[in-house]
């Protein structure tokens, strides 16, 4: 089963981007998940949609987080998906 990606929203001086980090690295092991930092200081139509929300996580283009990280609902979260991609991958290819 491919990794769980998620899109974590960033900026560099931004002491709760580095708690996000800190809680995503905690979690990665664990739900396989793969995580694309973007600097939202590189692209300015980002940085005007984010400014003022940053750490933003996002999962499949859906935000789940601004600004701070709940890690208990995130793992509820990366189980639903994990739980999600095995019923498509197994159970529903059988179907056909």
């Amino acid at each position: 089963m491919d990794k769980i990606k998620l899109q974590l929203y960033t900026k560099s001086d931004c002491p709760l981007c580095d708690e996000a980090k800190e809680s995503l690295e905690s979690l990665a092991a664990q739900f396989q998940i793969q995580i694309e930092e973007i600097d939202i200081t590189a692209n300015l139509g980002l940085f005007t949609k984010y400014k003022e929300l940053i750490p933003v996580l996002e999962l499949e283009g859906k935000r789940l987080f601004v600004h701070r990280i709940h890690v208990n609902s995130l793992k509820r979260k990366l189980m639903w998906q994990r739980w999600r991609r095995w019923f498509k991958d197994t159970v529903w290819e059988d179907q056909k």
